[in-house]
């Protein structure tokens, strides 16, 4: 069966970008819940994939492919994600380094800042799959002819 034309009706540099950050998110999640599962392994360091990086690229991503006029976004200059050519983002966490002192476990794990991140996160992937899902609402709404 020949879907060209849905996958070029989809494909937007909006949709990508979302789905990148959904993906990131998750990977992120996965990330935070290894290290709050480690929190008291001695001498466990945790793991970091830092958001700040991702939207940087993701924004330099954006804009790079406006000038080629690209439909699919190339995460670049990272060395803890890249994007795929399927489109997924890959990522490798980078060890995340004690924050001036190790507990006298050997661990560098905060709880409370652990939590944080796991709450950032959590409203980060929310936000991208709830404008995800209002894309993809809109294009049904299209498709069926519908207004409301």
């Amino acid at each position: 069966m020949n879907t060209v034309w849905l996958d070029r009706l989809m494909a937007s540099r909006t949709t990508h970008a979302l789905e990148l950050a959904s993906r990131f998110a998750e990977q992120r999640h996965r990330v935070l819940a290894e290290n709050l599962a480690n929190i008291d392994t001695p001498n466990s360091a945790s793991r970091r994939l830092d958001p700040e990086a991702f939207q940087t690229s993701l924004h330099n991503a954006l804009g790079q492919a406006e000038k080629t006029r690209a439909d699919r976004l190339e995460l670049r200059g990272n060395a803890q994600f890249v994007t795929q050519p399927d489109g997924n983002v890959t990522v490798r966490p980078a060890r995340e380094p004690a924050p001036n002192i190790l507990f006298h476990d050997g661990t560098n794990t905060r709880l409370e800042q652990l939590l944080g991140d796991v709450a950032q996160n959590s409203l980060s992937y929310e936000l991208a799959t709830n404008l995800l899902r209002g894309r993809y609402e809109g294009l049904l709404r299209a498709i069926r002819g519908r207004v409301t």
